[in-house]
């Protein structure tokens, strides 16, 4: 948020979270994050991603009890054009947001499974 760029080349180490510099425009906070390494999980389906990943938030509070999040997600290496996801958070007096602990090695993601039962993490890495 201090105006600073994103590291180039070798400055720029590829992590699970990647490197986020964020600006306002108006009320609308950006942040624009590259980076990632691909071991960063888009969603529980499996989504991949390379390497070249790079995403831009966008987070609004249109009114009270609403918070908007928008994600635009760029992958030149996994995706033939970058795709925009976008929903509403809604906020209710006296309610917590689920804890989702997003990290590297997470070990909830070993006990995931598919819709069928089967084991995700054996399907999609090879692990056992």
């Amino acid at each position: 948020m201090d105006g600073r760029p994103h590291p180039e080349g070798d400055a720029l180490n590829p992590t699970y979270f990647g490197h986020s510099v964020g600006h306002w425009e108006g009320d609308t906070l950006v942040v624009d994050t590259v980076g990632y390494n691909e071991k960063t999980w888009l969603d529980y389906s499996g989504h991949m991603h390379t390497d070249q990943m790079h995403t831009l938030e966008r987070i609004t509070r249109p009114d009270r009890d609403t918070l908007h999040y928008e994600i635009t997600i760029t992958d030149p290496g996994a995706y033939s054009e970058p795709w925009t996801i976008a929903w509403d958070i809604p906020w209710s007096e006296g309610q917590d947001l689920s804890e989702y602990i997003c990290q590297e090695n997470n070990q909830f993601l070993i006990d995931l499974k598919d819709d069928f039962g089967n084991p995700f993490f054996e399907k999609t890495t090879g692990a056992e």
